[in-house]
């Protein structure tokens, strides 16, 4: 999340100090042909300090009235809960569950004292269709403390989702708030402290608002006082190196009160353990056992018809035993869901081959559920939106996206990553591509900020402006700006407050003080500087009103028991739209920036005691002075720009489809992307190295 709520709210601040500054130099050229008199400028610079007094209520409105840590607690779960429920929908995961197994695993070197973890033996045990057992079972540990083992694909992190929800769903107000998070986004040496990129993560994930002062946030609080359970998803997915480091970082800053769940395969972990040289403190780990053939066949038979003789061939050699390759395959969670996506869901699909062709053979048989498994999605599901995309296309477009080099998030499929990350490979290639959609993303703030300058103050000045503008524009950062518009909102509940104060404004204060000196400029100098002078007052008034409030009982020091809330579970999608909203703010900002610069320089001519005809000269130099003092700023809402020019690049050479958030929510829709945070990733490791090692048919 990007800085703290000031640097949030200065676009919506600055545009709206300037608008009426535009609004006034226009109206000066037209009226008084440019000729700045007193009360013009009394006016005008009134307005500028209204206006921003009134940005200043609305950002003050806009923000959500601070809570209680309980309630920020319930909120922050109810955001959590909402935001896995509709995953657990879209990777249907509830219906019906695998019937997974789990136990306290027999490798004692991976855990801890058993004294230690619980009271009683085994401390963890139960079934993922009866995830309330293992819910309580995970409460009656003595530090609440767990690792979900497991090989590929037996569904460690199906495990680790449900009962996220489950432990939500029974929380009392005083338990912590499950949230999952990839532990593969731990910066060990940006966030030393668990604690730290505990709070940097879920504020991310879950927009938490900075409280202002500088004080910290509901996210901080939560972290240090416990009251989040980090469910770390995808240890395995470190590096080496890394794994190792995270166990002995857990172990030595893991306090008392904090709870942790983290997932990872056997091996990885064990070799993570041994490298640590001891296991995590006090947490019990649990392991998967294999899908027996009966249970499998019993899953079966539950989605395919009781009238197919096929399947009853099919069913009959996996309980008999005749069918082994099937048998090895379905033992996993991973397995059975390929088979069912593959054979149940698409409804023309033969199952014969099943218990015949692949029956001994279980590598040939996984490699013709991985192969066929995006076909079959896009068959079941009607496929992706024929009108736009066909199959093959989406068969190559995926199969280049398991095919691009991993981030420093890992696996992690950024919006903002993948545009630069499918850049032709080869050095000079690449840096030309990144120059030249750096200069184009530059060209759009550049030009409405020439045009804008060069209007109210000459075309070389103009050019000078628009220039520094856009180069400082172009050289946009790699995080975006995840923080929420609102818009909508703030312009409602700004209004509403707003017309409190209008009967006092217009009657008490500006006439109650001000008509005379209205009156007296109207006889003196016209009726230009009658409404000139009428303007000032209306901005006193505001001024005044906004003095006398603060003066009647201005609201004390913030208390530290309230919290700011968060304020939505951030997605892919909605960081996307955020980023295209806030550029197109800051095109706004860089027409009202011209006007403002224009009428700088305009007024400093006409003010100035000694003759003063500035040259193009000067007139250039201070547009590079205003443009990159105030082009630097805010780069971080440019990568939306970014990505949407490369992608006019990289979508005729296919190596991206043109409409890639379309093409990823629908990848998402299907069950092959799942999405954590404002991130997508692919479902399982498994299907991505192999969609990775395979061409595709174009």
């Amino acid at each position: 999340m990007a800085g703290g709520g000031k640097w949030r709210t200065w676009p919506l601040w600055l545009s709206t100090v300037l608008a009426p500054v535009a609004v006034s130099v226009a109206a000066n050229q037209v009226l008084n042909d440019g000729v700045w008199s007193g009360p013009w400028l009394a006016g005008t610079i009134v307005a500028a300090v209204a206006a921003g007094l009134v940005a200043e209520r609305a950002a003050r409105v806009a923000a959500p009235a601070s809570g209680t840590v309980a309630e920020t607690m319930r909120e922050l779960a109810r955001l959590v809960h909402d935001r896995w429920s509709e995953e657990v929908v879209t990777r249907s995961l509830g219906d019906p569950r695998i019937p997974v197994s789990w136990h306290m695993t027999r490798r004692a070197r991976l855990m801890d004292h058993p004294h230690l973890i619980a009271d009683r033996e085994p401390a963890v045990s139960g079934r993922s269709d009866d995830v309330a057992a293992l819910a309580v079972a995970f409460r009656s540990l003595r530090r609440r403390r767990l690792v979900i083992t497991g090989g590929p694909g037996t569904g460690k992190t199906t495990l680790a989702i449900l009962l996220t929800l489950e432990l939500i769903r029974t929380r009392a107000d005083d338990d912590p708030v499950p949230v999952l998070l990839p532990v593969a986004d731990w910066d060990i040496d940006a966030h030393p402290r668990f604690q730290d990129w505990v709070a940097e993560r879920v504020r991310t994930d879950y927009a938490a608002l900075r409280p202002p002062g500088g004080r910290r946030d509901g996210a901080d609080v939560l972290a240090a006082r416990g009251s989040i359970l980090a469910v770390l998803d995808g240890l395995d997915e470190l590096p080496e190196p890394a794994r190792a480091k995270v166990i002995e970082k857990l172990s030595g800053t893991l306090t008392e009160r904090d709870q942790v769940i983290i997932t990872s395969r056997t091996t990885e972990y064990g070799d993570a353990v041994t490298a640590a040289r001891r296991p995590l403190r006090a947490a019990a780990v649990i392991a998967p056992k294999a899908l027996r053939p009966d249970v499998v066949a019993d899953y079966l038979g539950d989605w395919v018809s009781a009238h197919s003789p096929a399947w009853t061939e099919v069913l009959r050699a996996l309980r008999s035993g005749a069918a082994p390759a099937l048998a090895e395959v379905t033992s996993t969670a991973l397995g059975l869901w390929l088979v069912r996506a593959v054979h149940i869901d698409r409804p023309d699909a033969d199952p014969a081959p099943l218990a015949a062709e692949y029956a001994h053979d279980a590598r040939a048989l996984r490699v013709h559920l991985l192969d066929n498994l995006l076909p079959a999605l896009l068959h079941a599901h009607g496929t992706i939106r024929q009108a736009t995309w066909d199959p093959a296309a989406v068969t190559a477009w995926t199969h280049r996206l398991a095919r691009l080099p991993s981030g420093p998030g890992g696996p992690d499929l950024a919006w903002w990553r993948l545009t630069d990350q499918a850049l032709p490979a080869s050095r000079t290639p690449r840096a030309l591509a990144r120059t030249w959609i750096g200069w184009l993303s530059g060209l759009v703030f550049a030009v409405p900020a020439a045009l804008t300058a060069m209007l109210t103050y000459g075309p070389v000045f103009g050019a000078a402006f628009g220039l520094c503008f856009g180069l400082s524009a172009a050289q946009a950062v790699r995080t975006p700006d995840f923080a929420p518009l609102r818009v909508r909102r703030r312009l409602r509940d700004f209004t509403r407050g707003l017309l409190s104060d209008v009967p006092t404004i217009l009657l008490v204060l500006p006439f109650g003080l001000g008509l005379p000196a209205v009156i007296y400029s109207t006889w003196a100098d016209g009726w230009r500087a009658g409404l000139a002078t009428l303007l000032a007052g209306l901005g006193l008034g505001w001024v005044g009103l906004r003095v006398l409030r603060q003066q009647d009982g201005a609201p004390g020091p913030a208390d530290e028991n309230r919290l700011p809330p968060f304020t939505a579970a951030l997605t892919p999608q909605s960081t996307w739209r955020v980023n295209r909203g806030l550029v197109g703010l800051q095109l706004m900002n860089a027409l009202l920036l011209g006007a403002i610069v224009g009428f700088a320089v305009d007024f400093m001519n006409e003010v100035s005691v000694v003759a003063f005809h500035p040259s193009p000269s000067v007139d250039a130099g201070m547009g590079i002075v205003f443009g990159v003092s105030f082009g630097l700023v805010n780069k971080r809402q440019h990568m939306w720009l970014t990505s949407a020019v490369a992608l006019v690049h990289l979508g005729p050479a296919r190596r991206l489809p043109f409409r890639l958030m379309r093409f990823l929510d629908e990848l998402h829709r299907l069950g092959v992307l799942r999405t954590v945070g404002p991130f997508y990733q692919f479902r399982h490791a498994e299907l991505r190295d192999h969609l990775a090692a395979t061409e595709s048919a174009e």
